[in-house]
């Protein structure tokens, strides 16, 4: 992604950033340094930098863009102008253009296709619902949307699965990082479950 965003604006200089604290820890376990946002913007700030753009690379507007749009708030008076990209999925518009994406080089796709995304417990995990719905509503039946940790549920995705009776179904993930949550959560008790 930095090597993409650093190509299409060759003029701008790039500082990477990761709001994960998890993440954070276990690199630098392994002797990776990575700096959280309010770090880099301070450390751009130290190189005289006053004006940022500050892109995530989430999905939804959940608990992480609360998290950064905070440490924006707290950089804001070192700097003349911060500005905050939004999340992949933000907007109707958002969804169309994703579902273009995901479903561009499979119309005629024989076996059902489950997207995973991550979710959580906040409003923005209805996003991934109006994905799925939109895609049902351009004819896209053989396509759904489901969370690990948010709605729609594997539940609610099996009970959909069940009315149209697929003889395979296909998980793939709706996450950047394909970590812990691809090993353990789809190819573990998702595709256990959908297998029964």
């Amino acid at each position: 992604i930095n090597a993409k965003a650093q190509a299409a604006f060759p003029e701008l200089k790039f500082q990477e950033a990761y709001t994960s604290r998890i993440i954070i820890r276990r690199l630098k376990e392994r002797g990776i340094t990575k700096l959280t946002p309010l770090d880099a913007m301070l450390k751009l700030r130290s190189e005289g930098y006053t004006h940022l753009i500050v892109q995530s690379t989430n999905i939804i507007d959940g608990v992480e863009m609360e998290s950064l749009r905070r440490d924006v708030e707290s950089a804001l008076p070192f700097f003349k102008e911060i500005r905050v990209g939004t999340p992949l999925l933000y907007s109707v518009e958002d969804c169309e253009k994703v579902i273009d994406i995901l479903t561009a080089e499979q119309p005629e796709k024989k076996e059902d296709i489950v997207y995973v995304g991550h979710g959580n417990q906040l409003p923005s995990t209805a996003t991934y619902a109006m994905l799925d719905f939109m895609m049902k509503a351009h004819g896209l039946k053989k396509f759904h949307v489901s969370t690990i940790e948010g709605y729609p549920t594997l539940d609610a995705t099996l009970l959909q699965l069940k009315e149209t009776r697929p003889k395979s179904v296909t998980l793939v993930p709706l996450l950047l990082v394909c970590g812990n949550h691809t090993k353990e959560d789809i190819a573990g008790v998702w595709k256990t479950e959908l297998e029964k």
